[in-house]
């Protein structure tokens, strides 16, 4: 494993205290979830452009909803293979 080096970052402590709270329900970490940040700017050599895109919850329920409509029609249509987990899905 590589050598670990710290981070010091500032930020308003609303910020930090609401973010920690989303956070720790989503059983993550805040070090994680920066150091999952800098390895997906690493990787694209780019920072993501959802960072920059203001979309409400709705919307992005939304968006998953009819994406997975769109695949569940496709494994009806017979475009995939089953997984364990659709078991009893055609009753």
């Amino acid at each position: 494993m590589a050598a670990t080096k710290s981070l010091s970052i500032r930020v308003d402590a609303d910020l930090k205290r609401e973010s920690e709270d989303v956070l720790e329900k989503l059983g993550v970490s805040t070090s994680t979830v920066v150091s999952m940040l800098l390895k997906t700017i690493v990787r694209n050599q780019a920072i993501p452009p959802e960072l920059f895109t203001i979309t409400s919850k709705e919307e992005r329920n939304r968006a998953y909803l009819a994406k997975l409509e769109k695949s569940f029609a496709e494994y009806k249509a017979g475009m995939g293979e089953a997984h364990p987990l659709m078991e009893g899905a055609d009753a």
